[in-house]
């Protein structure tokens, strides 16, 4: 395939190697184009890590690795869309600190959304050479943006498809909160054995 074949990446790839290439052999990326991504070449470890801040914080992380996302180029671009999602949800959410107990979802959606419905878009695009129609239903899980098109076609008005896309998100958004709220029990579980461990070690 090579690299042309991503031309983003591409882009991105050769601007880091023209100009960022340190001494321990560790690329690191231009913060105006790869904010928050540095390359890693260790003896076991090939690929991208990228870091998204908010408050002062580490809001969230994650690896890419070469091996398991189809070679640099991929992994590169799905770096990027890590990045790019998950520092759109902190800079929304403004969270306080670095607490964990913050919320997955929103419930107010922007001023530019024509659906009313957070987390429901509707896009015009050309594909293939054709204009293609449909609304979309975003969400995020496990840090990862998630998405399902609904169409416009003969079978499915816009009204349909519209009403399909803000169902869909709505079911995602309670499997999400009903996740969300789990973990937050299994956070506040963990914290009281911990202080309970603490209380009895000083009896």
């Amino acid at each position: 395939m090579g690299c042309w074949s991503y031309p983003v990446a591409c882009v991105y790839y050769i601007r880091y190697i023209l100009s960022n290439f340190n001494r321990e052999g560790t690329i690191m990326a231009r913060p105006s184009k790869m904010r928050g991504i540095s390359r890693i070449d260790s003896k076991n470890t090939h690929g991208w890590y990228v870091r998204v801040y908010a408050n002062g914080g580490v809001f969230c992380s994650k690896l890419y690795s070469d091996r398991l996302y189809g070679g640099k180029d991929k992994a590169l671009e799905s770096a990027i869309k890590y990045r790019d999602h998950n520092q759109e949800v902190a800079d929304k959410y403004k969270r306080q600190g670095r607490n964990p107990n913050r919320k997955p979802l929103y419930k107010r959606a922007p001023k530019n959304n024509t659906t009313g419905q957070v987390g429901v878009n509707e896009v015009k695009a050309i594909l293939n050479g054709r204009e293609v129609h449909y609304f979309q239903a975003t969400w995020s899980e496990n840090g990862e943006p998630q998405s399902k098109k609904f169409y416009i076609s003969k079978k499915r008005s816009r009204e349909k498809a519209m009403k399909e896309a803000i169902a869909y998100r709505q079911k995602m958004e309670k499997i999400v909160l009903k996740k969300f709220k789990a973990y937050v029990k299994e956070i506040e579980k963990k914290e009281r054995d911990r202080i309970r461990l603490m209380n009895k070690e000083k009896m």
